[in-house]
This record gives structure tokens, sequence and C-alpha cells, in this order.
């Protein structure tokens, strides 16, 4: 049995997203604090855990298994997990397959990848397997790892979404706006369907909590998660008798970006005339101006913890989930 990342950072006495930033980010934090990560890592044999694929002997297989290639989150999933394999010396390889946003092509490719040996684990982002292929894994002794989606018996990476909206709505309220919007992403149809339905449901609740009056047409449903979204999203409120006071973009900085282009085309300035905030944290949300007041959703340590997952997991057996808490990040446009 190896050690685990939740054994690593019980022993320094802190979080396990702090052990990933360090393995991803360093030079986001103090040095001093990755010093004595570094040297608790080094002394308490975690790096054994993964001696396997540490050498040209034997290399390690992950496959992946995403709905969309070209989205601005998922490419930071995927940094994630380029950095952490780096950062552990490991001989490993990713190899990803599309689903098309169908449950047909996820289950075929999910029943294929459990026969193929050569792959160590199998990672999904944002998709949900069936309980009778969560068991099936299991029942072999594959690592099965889901980010973002929670199914019984399966081990997962969540990143708190409810959470993350009742951070962003907390923070509007406090700021005086009580019309606030939401541009979601699309709960039904497709995949993925359970993160924009997490939210939704966050938004809601913190409403409910605060004395809000919970407005349908207050709420946007995107068809997907890139600036042209919003663009669209911006029409929609601009066409109500009454434009919201603040607008979050559940549906990622993207769509955020694209809000805003299209209300300052129709002369709105942002923050005075509706403030505007993002999801996800990217690096595009700091370089505009005003810069992008966000939920950081820390997809890169999201991405490495899944792999980090997957790996303890073919070596200890199933292990605890990771959940990776969102973070206000304060900028201009809200």
């Amino acid at each position: 049995m190896g050690l685990s990342i939740h054994d690593v950072a019980r022993e320094a006495s802190l979080s396990c997203e702090t052990i990933l930033e360090v393995l991803t980010s360093p030079s986001a934090l103090e040095p001093e604090v990755v010093r004595f990560v570094m040297q608790t890592i080094r002394k308490s044999g975690y790096l054994d855990t993964f001696s396997r694929w540490k050498n040209r002997d034997e290399r390690a297989s992950i496959a992946i298994l995403t709905s969309v290639l070209d989205s601005a989150s998922t490419m930071e999933i995927f940094r994630g997990i380029d950095r952490v394999m780096q950062s552990l010396g490991l001989n490993a390889s990713t190899v990803i397959f599309p689903t098309r946003f169908s449950p047909v092509i996820r289950e075929d490719l999910l029943e294929t990848l459990l026969r193929f040996r050569m792959v160590n684990a199998v990672l999904t982002v944002n998709l949900t397997p069936s309980v009778e292929a969560v068991e099936k894994y299991n029942k072999v002794g594959k690592p099965l790892i889901l980010l973002q989606t929670s199914v019984p018996g399966a081990q997962s990476v969540l990143l708190e979404n409810q959470k993350g909206m009742s951070i962003a709505i907390n923070y509007l309220f406090r700021a005086g706006h009580r019309r606030i919007g939401l541009i979601n992403g699309p709960t039904s149809g497709r995949e993925p369907g359970a993160v924009p339905s997490e939210r939704l449901m966050g938004y809601v609740n913190t409403l409910q909590r605060l004395g809000l009056e919970f407005e349908q047409s207050l709420v946007y449903e995107a068809r997907d998660y890139f600036s042209e979204d919003g663009t669209k999203g911006f029409e929609y409120f601009y066409g109500l008798d009454e434009l919201p006071d603040a607008v979050i973009c559940a549906s990622g900085d993207m769509s955020a970006l694209g809000f805003i282009d299209a209300a300052r085309q129709k002369g709105l300035r942002i923050p005075d005339d509706i403030a505007v905030m993002g999801y996800d944290d990217l690096p595009v949300a700091r370089l505009v101006h005003p810069g992008l007041t966000t939920i950081r959703q820390r997809l890169m340590l999201a991405g490495a913890g899944s792999v980090i997952l997957a790996l303890e997991s073919a070596v200890n057996g199933p292990g605890e989930n990771l959940v990776i808490m969102p973070e206000l990040i304060e900028r201009g446009s809200a």
C-alpha cells in the first residue's frame, strides 16, 4: 500500500488543494510553503506510491473521456494533468477520447477501455457514466475517476458548484445588487448536464436564503460555453423591460467576456450600468479591462487531482474523493 494525497495533507496539516498547488503552480505560493510541502512529500515516502511509473520500464497510460476538446476550461484541466505528471516525474501518457455529447459513445468507449489492458486508468470530464459501467470497473479493479460528477461506487473530483454560486450571489448582494441575472450552461438535452443543474440549484437556494424572489425571466440558458453564448445572453436580457443589476455568467468566463463586449456595443458601462461576473478564472480573465470578477474553479488542480487519484487507486484500490473548493476573485467588472 502506498500513501495518498490525503495522507500527505494530514501530515502537513494543509489542504489537498495546497499540495496540488505546490505540484502544479508553486510560483503562486510563498516559497516557505513550497519548501515545507516538498519536504513533507519526500520524508513521508509519498513518491514511492508512483515508483513503478518513475522509470522507463513501465509507462502509465491514462484515457480521458470528454465531450469537448476546444473549450478553454477543458484546456485548463489538461494543463493540470500535464503539469502534475511532470512534477512527479512520471513516465506517463494520456489519450483523449471525445464523446461528442453522446451517452451511447460514452458507454461504448468505457466498455472498450475496460478491456484494454494497456490503459491503467480512465478519467471522465463532466460526464456521468452509468451505474453499470462503474460496477464493471470496480469488479475488475480498473480505476475510473469522475471529474465534476458523482455516481454511487465511483471515486470523484468535485468542484462544489453550489458553493461557488453562493459565493458569487452573496458578493453581489453585499455590493447592493438585488436583481441578479444568471446565464447558465445547458441543463438538459445533452451532456454535460450535472454542472449547470448544480449551479442553478445554488443560484435558487442562495436567493431564497437572502430573501430575494426568484424570477424565471432572469435566467437564460446558454447553448454552450463560448463568447457568442454570452453575446446571445446579453441580447436576451437587453430585450427585457428592465435590465438586471448584475449578471453571473455561470456558463464560464468566455461567455462573460462575450456579454461584456455586447453590452459595450450598446453603450453600457461595466460595472456602472450592469455588473458582470464570470465563472472559471481562466488566464484571460485578468488580461481584459476591466478585469473580470469571477469564481475561481481551480481547474488545473482538478485535472492534477484526477490523475493523482487514478494512479493512487491503481496502487491502493479506491480511496477518498477529492473536493476542490471555489474562491472569489475580485477585479473590476463587478
